[in-house]
């Protein structure tokens, strides 16, 4: 009872001790922020968790859906104590009009320093996705131009079912590869391949629309899904205010693993509570450590001919071998959440992430 006791007070300490704000040994007392910084960079800076942010910055609920933006010229100002903090030092600049000074930011809001690297997801903030197929069958479709044609090209007019005339510009999709539950084997929707982008001429029933530019040929029976421009990239990294219990469904790019800045697809989404901004650890599970006598004999009886031993002797020492411990092996960033499923760009990796990886709370 006593070493039960013990042992839970220990697991407790240990969680708590995970969970302090950690500043990193080289942290600057102060960092003059710089085009091309990330707000995941700069955390790194001075944070050994950068999912703490939110912490150090003492932000709300409500800042941290729509933070103050941070520009180049502006100037991070760490306050050690027991419980670290960020400032921010706003960079100005003087413009004298007479018969006053005044003193204005030296940065337009477009300007703010982005959450993660933009390069890496520009292509993926507001293309493509996840969808579920009754979705993709209910959504608008190209019907076809004046001629009779198969194959439609940028310059191109066709019309398409998609009438409301408030949505500016359609991205026109194709239904891709399935998204599978590495759990349940259920199929969380698909991937939807990026065909081109086209703008409404004349609405009607069907509308008229010009093809702006094209990845594929467009063909008749392509669907359409509303583009309103790249999604904001003004969301802070941090934790899930709850447990997360996810996996890695697919790799984005169709390799087997994915390193640092690829894209994976989880297999949860805004149904399971994520968002984008949130930080998860990825997990993977410790290898076997099979009886070394039963290798050896076998790599032993290759080479000298002798009798190896059966494959039932080296199944049961594989079962009972004891195996590595599982061991966090890489962060994912959550910045694109469907319902089913969510994008998250690989931050850090030891070794490549693969499919069917965990995903919970760093």
């Amino acid at each position: 009872m006593r070493l039960a006791i013990m042992t839970v007070l220990a697991a407790l300490a240990f969680t708590a001790a995970a969970d302090e704000v950690q500043i990193q040994k080289d942290a600057p007392e102060r960092y003059t922020v710089k085009k091309g910084d990330t707000l995941w960079g700069i955390s790194e800076r001075f944070l050994k968790n950068p999912w703490k942010w939110p912490e150090v910055w003492q932000l709300n609920r409500e800042q941290i859906r729509n933070p103050h933006l941070i520009y180049p010229g502006d100037t991070v100002i760490l306050i050690r104590g027991a419980q670290p903090r960020l400032v921010l030092e706003r960079g100005l600049k003087t413009v004298k009009l007479s018969p006053q000074v005044r003193a204005e930011p030296i940065a337009k809001e477009e300007e703010a320093i982005p959450s993660i690297p933009y390069e890496a997801i520009a292509h993926l903030l507001n293309q493509g996705g996840v969808i579920a197929a009754d979705d993709l069958a209910a959504a608008p479709r190209v019907l076809g131009g004046r001629e009779d044609r198969v194959l439609y090209a940028a310059g191109d007019q066709v019309y398409a079912s998609a009438g409301d005339e408030t949505v500016p510009r359609w991205e026109i999709v194709r239904q891709g590869k399935a998204v599978v539950d590495p759990d349940s084997g259920e199929t969380l929707g698909h991937l939807l391949e990026h065909v081109g982008m086209m703008r409404m001429v004349r609405p009607g029933a069907p509308a008229l629309f010009q093809i702006e530019r094209t990845a594929q040929e467009v063909v008749e029976r392509d669907r359409l899904q509303p583009h309103f421009g790249s999604s904001p990239m003004q969301f802070v990294p941090r934790a899930p205010e709850r447990p997360v219990e996810a996996r890695v469904a697919a790799v984005l790019g169709g390799g087997q693993g994915a390193g640092a800045y690829a894209t994976v697809v989880l297999n949860k989404g805004h149904q399971d509570g994520l968002e984008p901004g949130h930080v998860l650890g990825v997990y993977q599970t410790g290898r076997s450590l099979a009886d070394p006598r039963c290798m050896r004999a076998e790599k032993l009886a290759f080479l000298s001919g002798a009798v190896p031993p059966t494959e039932l002797e080296c199944q049961a020492a594989r079962e009972g071998a004891a195996a590595l411990p599982e061991a966090r092996v890489g962060v994912v960033f959550v910045y694109r959440v469907f319902k089913r499923a969510a994008y998250a760009l690989v931050m850090k990796s030891e070794v490549p992430v693969y499919v069917k990886d965990a995903v919970r709370n760093p």
